[in-house]
């Protein structure tokens, strides 16, 4: 089984391409921690695996959340892997990963990065196409490379997208628990109602009003899905993202 979280589709496309692989059925950790399903019993010789982006060298709140509550049920050790999709570094969500598993007396076996399009606009912009399709090409030769050490269970850490900045990694991460506020967040006149950004929030933070999103938590994710995804890029923040692009994997398959 995968465990899985995405905002704009990036990790969801390598959850998918693993699952088309035989790497069994996707598991929505959004889903499921809204749900409230956390335990999964893992037939013997079935693999585990978690995908998902890195946030601020780190983990986002709902793999974090969801890692805390999920409880795996299996007749031996099962072989668990992580797959981190990134900008730029991972920083040290593959060791958060490891130290969470632990903490359930797991093992992560194997580790995997993949650098990806960045799709953050409240902070920088989106790559032109150019670069976004040089780096999806190149992502999908490292899901092939993933696969092929998947098919024979290869243990180990294969994570290559860890610059000097994972030094930083702690003081990012705490950075994160304060700069995910959503008080920024708002609809322009460009808004149709569509109701799209309400019923994708992972954590269900949007509700409309009056045909207008309003973000009722005090903080969320930050997993731009609302930005990225708007069909109108009516989604603002602030005055960042005004001049900013926008961006959703264009091979994703969004159920």
């Amino acid at each position: 089984m995968i465990f899985y979280f995405s905002g704009t589709g990036n990790s969801l496309y390598a959850a998918q391409k693993l699952h088309e692989s035989g790497e069994g059925e996707l598991i929505d950790m959004a889903g499921a921690l809204n749900e409230k399903h956390f335990k999964y019993k893992v037939p013997e010789g079935e693999k585990v695996g978690i995908v998902f982006p890195v946030y601020f060298y780190g983990l986002p709140t709902i793999v974090d959340e969801f890692m805390d509550k999920l409880t795996i049920e299996s007749d031996g050790s099962p072989f668990i892997y992580t797959v981190i999709t990134c900008g730029g570094s991972i920083g040290h969500a593959d060791k958060m990963i490891a130290d969470k598993l632990k903490q359930k007396n797991l093992q992560l076996n194997s580790a995997f990065s993949i650098k990806m399009p960045s799709n953050y606009v409240i902070m920088y912009d989106t790559p032109d196409k150019e670069k976004q399709d040089l780096t999806l090409r190149e992502a999908e030769k490292q899901i092939e490379k993933i696969v092929g050490f998947l098919e024979v269970n290869k243990k180990g850490n294969f994570v290559s997208n860890r610059s000097y900045f994972a030094l930083l990694s702690p003081i990012a991460y705490k950075l994160y628990g304060t700069y995910r506020k959503t008080k920024k967040f708002y609809a322009t006149d460009a808004c149709t109602s569509c109701g799209l950004c309400e019923e994708i929030c992972p954590s269900k933070t949007i509700h409309l009003s009056s045909g207008k999103p309003e973000w009722i938590n005090e903080k969320c994710s930050h997993c731009s899905a609302c930005i990225n995804r708007c069909p109108t890029q009516a989604i603002q923040y602030g005055n960042a993202t005004e001049k900013r692009g926008r961006y959703v994997n264009p091979n994703v398959k969004f159920s």
